[in-house]
């Protein structure tokens, strides 16, 4: 056997498809969501200036260990997503990556990631770091095909980046922190229902147990949106309530907290997949907004 054919055997050819599929596995769109929850508890118990370092340390580490997350679940859940139409052309089901390839590649980038912020930040942040990361791929991935309770589990992991960008501002946890964690929690719940009743029967395909396969009719469905909205809309005035925001952001909590009790309540009069999208639509212009309003108050007053 040749010099080169014994290369090409051991060392795994790096091509710009491939590469690419390597980056679609962390899930981009998704981790950019939790760098940004992650910046928002950064910058939330800072009244002053910024410091630039440690923030780039938190999201340095974060995102390596947020996209092993998503890569080591997308191992775990090959065989059911290669039956929903939504995520059978992701790179494992289609074959394109290999198993062991993925599996490597979320073990290494995951152990960097705890590893950064063990020794740039502080050991707390570290640790939450790492039970977000355990709770990610073995509680809630596991429970997705066992209960409906994976969403509200799903949801405290969820939670957790703000509170990793708080630990890694003040190197300690402090009650101030729970507005900030309950908003992320509450607003993940009807996020995510919404998105389950609009691929409800790809769910079925894959075995996953969702709330909208025992929900024929909608109704429990929307009666969660509505109830965790509300816990919603109360933990964005307790952030302003306990002095992390202005009235700019007061105003704007108010705002959008209605409009997304208005969506919630079409989808109340009428459980429709239109519907669950608008839900869906409004959340995700939620969480950005709002979150914007804050960063934006941190930097320009």
């Amino acid at each position: 056997m040749s010099e080169k054919s014994l290369g090409v055997n051991i060392f795994p050819s790096f091509t710009i498809s491939k590469i690419r599929d390597y980056i679609t596995l962390t899930k981009p769109r998704l981790l950019s969501s939790v760098l940004f929850s992650t910046v928002l508890g950064f910058v939330l118990p800072q009244d002053s200036v910024i410091t630039v370092l440690p923030l780039l340390y938190l999201l340095s580490g974060t995102a390596l260990t947020g996209a092993g997350a998503h890569v080591l679940n997308q191992w775990m859940e090959k065989v059911p997503d290669s039956k929903m139409s939504r995520t059978k052309n992701r790179p494992l089901p289609m074959g394109r990556l290999s198993e062991n390839e993925a599996l490597l590649f979320g073990i290494i980038i995951s152990i960097a990631g705890i590893t950064t912020l063990l020794l740039t930040l502080n050991v707390l942040t570290a640790a939450l770091g790492l039970l977000t990361l355990i709770s990610y791929i073995l509680v809630y991935t596991p429970l997705k095909q066992r209960t409906i309770a994976n969403t509200w589990f799903g949801g405290i992991t969820g939670a957790l980046p703000p509170v990793m960008g708080w630990t890694a501002a003040r190197g300690q946890l402090d009650w101030e922190v729970l507005p900030i964690f309950a908003l992320l929690y509450f607003w993940q719940l009807p996020h995510f229902f919404a998105i389950a009743w609009m691929y409800r029967d790809d769910y079925q395909k894959g075995g996953f147990r969702m709330l909208s396969l025992d929900d024929q009719t909608g109704r429990r469905t929307a009666l969660q949106m509505l109830y965790n909205t509300g816990l919603l809309f109360i933990a964005s005035l307790a952030i302003h309530i306990i002095g992390q925001a202005s009235l700019l952001y007061l105003t704007g909590a108010i705002l959008l907290g209605l409009g997304f009790f208005a969506v919630i309540t079409l989808f109340f009069r009428e459980s429709s997949v239109e519907n669950a999208r608008k839900v869906f639509l409004v959340s995700i212009i939620y969480l950005p907004v709002l979150s914007t309003i804050i960063v934006l108050e941190r930097f320009l007053y």
